[in-house]
């Protein structure tokens, strides 16, 4: 369960660390949006799926999940990106804002200097590496399992998911806004 965890929970909370640390700072609300935190894992799930692929590619089997459906599965996320952006740049600065403590603060004044859309490839290889080195080898044969079984699962569901399970377990970094909250 960990590694389920990991994978997509940490796609959204670990390795979205990269924003605009001072605007944040000073425009933030002190909570993240629900439907900003579906949109980071809707914008995070291809670069999530390809640092797993990439990172276990040698500990999977050749006629695993990923192997054979790893590619369609990441389109299907790709092809909403573009929507998710705005939210996940939301996410992004309200993360930032309450203090993340994962947070590589030259990198994020370096990148928060860029045009949001600019900043879209340096968040996607932010996440890659983030997500990499969170996935112990071990773990790739289950965390791929788990994968298989959200597969189905349309994007924004799998957004929705991961907000549900936030709330269920409690996580307060970032804090989510209770519903009535912006």
């Amino acid at each position: 369960m960990k590694s389920m965890k990991t994978l997509a929970f940490s796609s959204a909370l670990l390795a979205l660390t990269g924003s605009q640390v001072a605007a944040a700072q000073t425009t933030a609300p002190a909570c993240v949006r629900k439907a900003d935190l579906a949109d980071a894992v809707v914008y995070a799930m291809p670069s999530a799926i390809n640092a797993l692929q990439a990172k276990c590619a040698a500990s999977l089997p050749a006629n695993g999940y990923l192997k054979k459906q790893g590619a369609q599965l990441t389109a299907s996320y790709t092809a909403r990106q573009a929507s998710a952006w705005p939210g996940a740049r939301r996410f992004l600065l309200g993360y930032a804002a309450t203090g993340a403590k994962s947070v590589d603060t030259e990198m994020l004044n370096m990148v928060s200097s860029l045009p949001a859309e600019s900043m879209r490839p340096f968040v996607d290889a932010m996440i890659q590496q983030e997500i990499s080195k969170k996935i112990p080898l071990k773990d790739c044969r289950n965390i791929e399992q788990g994968v298989s079984m959200l597969a189905p699962l349309p994007p924004e569901n799998m957004g929705g998911l991961a907000v549900f399970l936030a709330q269920i377990v409690g996580v307060k970094q970032p804090p989510i806004c209770e519903s009535r909250q912006p």
